[in-house]
C-alpha cells in the first residue's frame, strides 16, 4: 500500500495539470516598463495591483563560475555576508528593521548569477529598496560576521561526505565538468573555503557586484514614476563597470567520449548510487522546449519512463529521474537513481537501455501529447506570484531569451514532436558516449561493473 499511495497523488497531480491545459492557448505577461540607468543597471516594472505586496529581485552576474581555481565558495560566501551587516548597520539591526515591517530581505549566489530578493508591503517599498540597495553596495563585511559565516559553510562543505547521495551528486559534476567552474559546487570544497580570508571576500564584491550588467525587477502595487525616482535616488550613484568574462569559457559539446565509468569506492554502503549523463546544451538554446519534452518523458516527471521502468515495474529503486543543467555558457544532462548493491548493474543496464530507446525509436502520439499537455499545464502556475514574474523577467534579460519567449512558451511546447525529440536526444543523451559514476562497496560489487566500460576506482579517503 505504501508504495500505491504515492503513484495515485502522482496521477492525480498529473490530472490536474492536464485538467489546466486548454489547447495551447498562450499565457502573457502583464504589462512592463523596461529602462537603463547611466550606470548600466537594467531596470525592469511591473504593476500589478490585486494585493498591497511588491517583489523586488536583483540579479548580478557573480556566481560561482567567477570562483578562481582553489577560491572556490567565494561567491557563495560573499552573497550570503551581505545582509550580515551594511552602511554602518549591523546583521541584527538591518534584520529587525526588515522584520518589524513583515517584511523579507534573502540573498545567495548560483551558478551564473548572485541574486538578492525582497518582499514587502507596498507601503514599506521605499524602506525594502533603500536595505537591497544598502547590502548591495555598501555591505561592511564585519570580521567576526566573516568568521562565523565561514566556520558554517566550512560544516556544510564537510557534511557532503556523510550523505552519499549529496556527495555523489557534487562528485558526478565534477568529473563531468572540471575544470570548467559549472563543476565545482557553489559553497566550495572544505580546503577551499578553508583558505578564504576576508579581504578576499572585499575584493571580489569591489569587482563583481557593479550595476553594469546587473538586472533589476521590481513587481507589485507600485506606481512606476515613484519606482524610477526611488531607483535613481537609491541605485543611481553606484558605480561600476562590468567585470571581465572572457575568461569563463563555454563548457565543451559532448567531452566525454566512450563509456567512462568512475567508481567511488565507499565499503560501508549497502545502496548504490548511479550518475550517468554528458555534457549538453545551455539555457540559451533554441531546442529549450523540444529538451524540456524529451526530459520530460525520460525522467521529468513522476511518470516517466525511468520512474516505470525503474521503480514501477522492476522494483529497483524508490527513485529514478534525468535532470537538465541549463547555465550561460553550457550544460548538462544526467541520469540519477540509486539501488541495493546486488542490483547495481541492472539498474544502470535499464537507464542505459531508457537512454537508448528515446535515441533511436520515435516516441508515440499518445505519450508525447500526454507530455506536452503536462508540462503546458503547469507553466501558468510558474508566472502566479509577483515573485514569479519578477524572476522571468530577470531571467529573461539575463538569459537573452527573447521578448516572446514566456508568451509563446505553450505553443512551442505543443509544437514538440516525435522526429524533434529523437534529434535532441541523439545530440545531449549520451548512450555509449557518456561518464557513468558509481558510489559503491567495490569490493562487492565490481563482478557486476565487467563489460561496462573503462574502470577507474577512486577511493571515498582520496575525497574531500
Amino acid at each position: 500500500m505504501r508504495r500505491i499511495i504515492p503513484v495515485i497523488v502522482a496521477a492525480l497531480l498529473v490530472a490536474a495539470a492536464m485538467s489546466a491545459f486548454a489547447g495551447t492557448k498562450d499565457v502573457k505577461l502583464p504589462d512592463y516598463e523596461e529602462y537603463v540607468l547611466k550606470n548600466g543597471l537594467k531596470v525592469f516594472i511591473v504593476p500589478a495591483s490585486e494585493v498591497p505586496l511588491v517583489t523586488m529581485r536583483l540579479v548580478l552576474p557573480a556566481g560561482s563560475c567567477t570562483d578562481a581555481a582553489g577560491s572556490e565558495g567565494l561567491a557563495g560566501l560573499t552573497a550570503r555576508l551581505l545582509l550580515m551587516g551594511a552602511g554602518g548597520m549591523g546583521a541584527e539591526e538591518i534584520s529587525a528593521s526588515i522584520e518589524g515591517v513583515g517584511g523579507r530581505l534573502n540573498a545567495w549566489a548560483g551558478r551564473d548569477y548572485a541574486v538578492v530578493t525582497g518582499d514587502f508591503l507596498s507601503r514599506d517599498f521605499e524602506l525594502g529598496l533603500e536595505h537591497l540597495a544598502r547590502v548591495v553596495t555598501k555591505p561592511d563585511f564585519p570580521a567576526a560576521e566573516f568568521d562565523r559565516e565561514k566556520s558554517t559553510v566550512l560544516a556544510e562543505a564537510m557534511s557532503v561526505k556523510e550523505n552519499p547521495s549529496s556527495l555523489a551528486n557534487r562528485e558526478f559534476l565534477r568529473l563531468l565538468m572540471a575544470p570548467h567552474p559549472y563543476g565545482n559546487p557553489v559553497d566550495g570544497y572544505p580546503g577551499s573555503v578553508s583558505a578564504l580570508n576576508r579581504d578576499d571576500v572585499v575584493a571580489y564584491h569591489g569587482k563583481f557586484y557593479v550595476p553594469a550588467g546587473a538586472v533589476l525587477a521590481i513587481v507589485g502595487d507600485v506606481d512606476a514614476g515613484k519606482v524610477k525616482k526611488s531607483i535613481e535616488k537609491k541605485l543611481g550613484g553606484w558605480k561600476g563597470s562590468a567585470p571581465d568574462e572572457s575568461r569563463i569559457a563555454a563548457l565543451e559539446a559532448q567531452p566525454a567520449k566512450g563509456r567512462r565509468v568512475i567508481v567511488i569506492d565507499k565499503p560501508d554502503l549497502t545502496q548504490s548510487q548511479i550518475r550517468i549523463g554528458n555534457i549538453a546544451v545551455g539555457r540559451d538554446t533554441p531546442d529549450f522546449f523540444e529538451m524540456k519534452v524529451a526530459n520530460s518523458i525520460l525522467g521529468g516527471g513522476f511518470t516517466s519512463r525511468l520512474m516505470n521502468e525503474i521503480r514501477v515495474n522492476r522494483g529497483l529503486s524508490y527513485g529514478a529521474r534525468s535532470t537538465l543543467g541549463q547555465y550561460r555558457y553550457g550544460g548538462f544532462f544526467g541520469v540519477m537513481t540509486y539501488t541495493k548493491n546486488a542490483t547495481l548493474r541492472e539498474a544502470i543496464d535499464v537507464a542505459l537501455e531508457q537512454v537508448r530507446l528515446m535515441r533511436d525509436v520515435n516516441v508515440g502520439e499518445e505519450e508525447l501529447d500526454g507530455s506536452r499537455r503536462y508540462i503546458s499545464g503547469l507553466f501558468p502556475f510558474d508566472i502566479e506570484t509577483n515573485s514569479d514574474i519578477a524572476q522571468w523577467m530577470t531571467d529573461l534579460e539575463f538569459y537573452q531569451l527573447g521578448g516572446d519567449f514566456v508568451e509563446k512558451y505553450r505553443s512551442r511546447i505543443g509544437a514538440v514532436s516525435s522526429a524533434d525529440v529523437i534529434r535532441v536526444a541523439n545530440e545531449n543523451f549520451g548512450y555509449d558516449d557518456n561518464i557513468i559514476v558509481v558510489m559503491t562497496n567495490y569490493d562487492e560489487t565490481k563482478d557486476q561493473l565487467e563489460g561496462l566500460g573503462e574502470i577507474e576506482v577512486i577511493s571515498i579517503t582520496e575525497i574531500e
